[in-house]
């Protein structure tokens, strides 16, 4: 009797001990994301794109140009035409982004042709045309930010930039610098403003240019791998293609 009850003990705490089988977790695939700060908004959104997938890791590095190598992992965003010295990379057209002049939502101005506003940044132009004698402070961007590299190229075209524009570092700076000064000009990427704090933003507004300018100023969004996006990355792109409208 002992001896059946020892086995009957011994049976009990085997079948206890029996851990159960489970699956193991996947790794989520880390993609790496490179984007300037004028498309932090598009950023953004594929950040939120990727929450709702667990599979997914992002990490996020913001660099005012990228370089001519892209690892398997990386995703870079780029505002304009890409050069690539690389034409084995893949390009994906995600949406496209509108420059907008700003002015102070104080300043009575509401209008600019494309000679005026490149009167305005190369100097030739420096006072308000209101009877004022108020000084126009207009901002830029830093050289190499790619805003900058396109509104010089769109609107002074041959012509110097005024010695006495203001830099700003990124878009939320200059968004701030015109929004407290009513005779600062600037400006931004339309994503930038419209998904900036509304009080801010509503310190501003915008200037109406010419049809052609504006067309200009209407630039590409491409998304930059090192091959065709399969899988996770054509998910995400897709996503933002969606998302940013």
């Amino acid at each position: 009797m002992k001896q059946l009850l020892l086995f009957g003990l011994t049976f009990i705490l085997t079948a206890c001990g029996v851990p159960e089988l489970s699956t193991p977790a996947s790794t989520p695939q880390a993609i790496h994301v490179i984007y300037p700060a004028a498309l932090k908004p598009w950023a953004d959104k594929l950040a939120t794109c990727a929450s709702g997938n667990p599979q997914t890791a992002l990490y996020f590095t913001q660099s005012p140009t990228s370089g001519t190598t892209i690892a398997d992992d990386e995703l870079v965003l780029v505002l304009g035409e890409a050069s690539l010295e690389d034409v084995t990379l893949y390009l994906s057209q995600v949406g496209k982004e509108r420059l907008l002049v700003v002015v102070n939502q104080d300043n009575s101005l509401s209008q600019l042709t494309t000679s005026q506003l490149r009167s305005i940044f190369s100097g030739q132009t420096t006072s308000w045309g209101n009877g004022s004698g108020q000084l126009i402070q207009v901002w830029v961007f830093p050289n190499g930010d790619p805003v900058r590299m396109i509104f010089d190229q769109v609107i002074l075209a041959s012509q110097s930039l005024t010695s006495n524009a203001m830099l700003a570092p990124d878009p939320v700076a200059m968004l701030e610098a015109i929004a407290r000064d009513v005779n600062a000009m600037g400006y931004l990427p339309g994503s930038v403003l419209t998904s900036s704090d509304p009080t801010l933003a509503g310190k501003v507004k915008l200037i109406q240019l010419d049809d052609s300018l504006e067309e200009e100023l209407y630039q590409p969004v491409i998304a930059i791998t090192k091959n065709e996006p399969q899988g996770l990355q054509r998910e995400l792109l897709v996503c933002l293609q969606t998302a940013i409208r």
